[in-house]
């Protein structure tokens, strides 16, 4: 082969190998950039408006000004637990025999029916679309009870919807009422009530509200001795626990609509009850709605270290006239805003802030805190571009990421 031959297949064979190795280096940052990108794993939180609480947990005794309403036997309760009862009212009776109380469950049942489709009957006058908004209404609150199986909605729901549904055909003319289903109905009722006079009954000594005696959780404990109890004295029986009453009761009646619970707490928890007057209150698994309430007491005792608290709430329920001994979480100062991760919080030249995305780019939004705790913080709801807290409702806050920078890219 001529020399001019060979050097030129040289130069050939050297230009294919520099344009391959061009080619493959070229692939390899392709492949290197489509990882970075298409490899990056974003976690985004939405910032929505949250309450927050700076609280404590305190265990204490809770007490009411109760009247015991003494029974025993086989009893069926005619008031509900929580109900308001006047003086004199019939709140149990006491049964011989399971039949009786067989009776009394059909004659509830019977008088719910009664009541229902007498009301079902007043609809004259009612709009159509309205008792069709009405029907259509109830019929999602009832598949919401069943989704959520809130059993103990389902039958007002249910109710809700039949008599919705009882008025739309009545409105209509497909139905002309329902006088002879309620006649025969109230015939059945009185026979069955028949089955339950002369029944010895247990009433009302009191006005107030009322808990069965299976409910109640009245404490073998006097309130005088809470009032009186110094901090260490107070301590020693929590510690040490108090038991429930042995008293027989149907039930006991709560005058008033107040109640106290009386706590213990070293002084750094009682420091922080120094200018509060108003707090909330909630026992967890029992009264999980924080109720407001109000510190009537603190008593410090330096030289046991110790603080007895008093706080008094003016909010009555069956969930709270079951209580006794408890674990209650008390809120102190609550704060409202928009809740994020601390898991997003990032500090950018000295400026705290989160990465927010938008699209597919990354935005750094200076934060302002208005209080945190060991997951989460709480900025202000009325954040603004430009301002100390930039961060708006429902914007996607960036909790994990790499490689995160003011304008980059997703």
């Amino acid at each position: 082969m001529p020399e001019r031959e060979k050097s030129r297949h040289a130069a050939m064979k050297a230009a294919f190998a520099m344009g391959t190795l061009l080619f493959l280096l070229a692939a390899a940052y392709i492949i290197v950039q489509l990882y970075a990108i298409l490899g990056r794993e974003y976690k985004t939180e939405t910032a929505l408006v949250y309450t927050m609480a700076d609280s404590v947990n305190l265990s204490g005794f809770v007490m009411f000004d109760a009247v015991n309403v003494p029974g025993d036997g086989n009893l069926g309760y005619l008031a509900e637990d929580g109900e308001r009862v006047t003086e004199g009212a019939v709140i149990a009776e006491k049964y011989t025999d399971d039949s009786q109380s067989a009776a009394r469950e059909q004659l509830i049942r019977l008088n719910n029916s009664i009541d229902l489709l007498t009301k079902s009957q007043n609809s004259a006058g009612n709009d159509l679309s309205l008792l069709t908004t009405q029907t259509k209404t109830a019929l999602y609150n009832l598949l919401d009870q069943l989704d959520t199986a809130s059993y103990s909605g389902m039958l007002d729901a249910e109710s809700e919807f039949l008599l919705a549904q009882n008025r739309l055909q009545v409105s209509t003319g497909q139905s002309s009422g329902f006088q002879s289903t309620i006649a025969e109905l109230e015939a059945e009722r009185d026979r069955v009530a028949a089955q339950l006079s002369g029944l010895e009954t247990i009433t009302a000594e009191k006005n107030g509200y009322f808990i069965s005696g299976a409910s109640a959780m009245p404490l073998d404990l006097d309130e005088q001795t809470l009032k009186d109890a110094t901090p260490s004295q107070l301590r020693d029986l929590l510690n040490v626990g108090v038991a429930d009453s042995t008293e027989s009761l149907a039930g006991r009646i709560v005058e008033g609509f107040s109640w106290r619970f009386y706590t213990v707490c070293g002084l750094d928890t009682a420091e922080r009850f120094d200018g509060v007057t108003n707090v909330r209150i909630s026992i967890p698994g029992k009264e999980d709605t924080p109720l407001d309430a109000v510190v009537s007491s603190v008593d410090v005792d330096e030289e046991a270290e110790l603080a007895k608290v008093v706080i008094e709430c003016h909010t009555i329920n069956a969930d709270v006239l079951r209580l006794g001994q408890e674990m209650a979480q008390i809120d102190l100062q609550t704060y409202q805003g928009l809740r994020i991760d601390k898991a997003a919080l990032h500090i950018v030249d000295g400026q705290k802030g989160v990465y927010v995305k938008y699209g597919d780019l990354q935005r750094f939004r200076k934060i302002t805190i208005l209080y945190e705790d060991d997951h989460y913080m709480l900025v202000p709801a009325d954040g603004a571009i430009g301002s100390d807290s930039e961060v708006r409702l429902y914007d996607e806050i960036i909790v994990e990421g790499s490689n995160l920078q003011d304008g980059g890219l997703i």
